[in-house]
């Protein structure tokens, strides 16, 4: 019996559903904040490294240092971003995300960890094991085929430093 036969979806029909609900989810999430795609995974890479530079952006990005101050700006018009002057280099500034930010991110994100939590709660041990094998490799294979797609540029978690374009 072939996998389209079968009545289990296979991995890649899984995962492509599991992206695009994803992808839907963070526009509409971003959509609520007022804010695009691009604006809201910037803001996502903010949250997740506070103090972040706008030029630590780029690199994370692979966007332009202008559409990185633009985006910037606009984050911090909206009440998302706070902008401070690095401390060790005045000419450099330091971003984090605004405490009203992070209650507005909690607020929409509540129904749905809720839900998750009941989910997950509704699991033995071996159905979490195997939950879990599935969503990091996913992640992995993931991270590593936007890698290849993009010369890694776009992979870096917090703790790498790699130059743009180096494997």
């Amino acid at each position: 019996m072939t996998a389209q036969e079968s009545s289990a979806p296979d991995g890649r029909a899984m995962g492509q559903e599991l992206s695009l609900r994803v992808i839907l989810f963070h526009e509409a999430i971003a959509a609520h904040l007022g804010l695009n795609a691009t604006e809201h995974k910037v803001l996502s890479l903010i949250a997740a490294e506070p103090g972040i530079s706008p030029g630590q952006l780029v690199e994370r990005t692979g966007l332009s240092n202008p559409a990185i101050t633009k985006i910037v700006h606009r984050l911090a018009a909206l009440g998302h971003v706070d902008r401070r002057k690095d401390g060790s280099d005045g000419r450099r500034y330091a971003l984090s995300v605004t405490s009203e930010h992070r209650r507005d991110l909690a607020r929409l994100f509540a129904p749905m960890a809720e839900a998750m939590n009941g989910l997950v709660d509704g699991m033995d041990d071996v159905e979490r094991a195997a939950v879990t094998r599935w969503l990091t490799g996913t992640v992995e294979i993931l991270r590593r085929s936007t890698a290849e797609l993009t010369g890694s540029r776009l992979c870096r978690t917090p703790g790498e430093r790699r130059r743009v374009g180096e494997r």
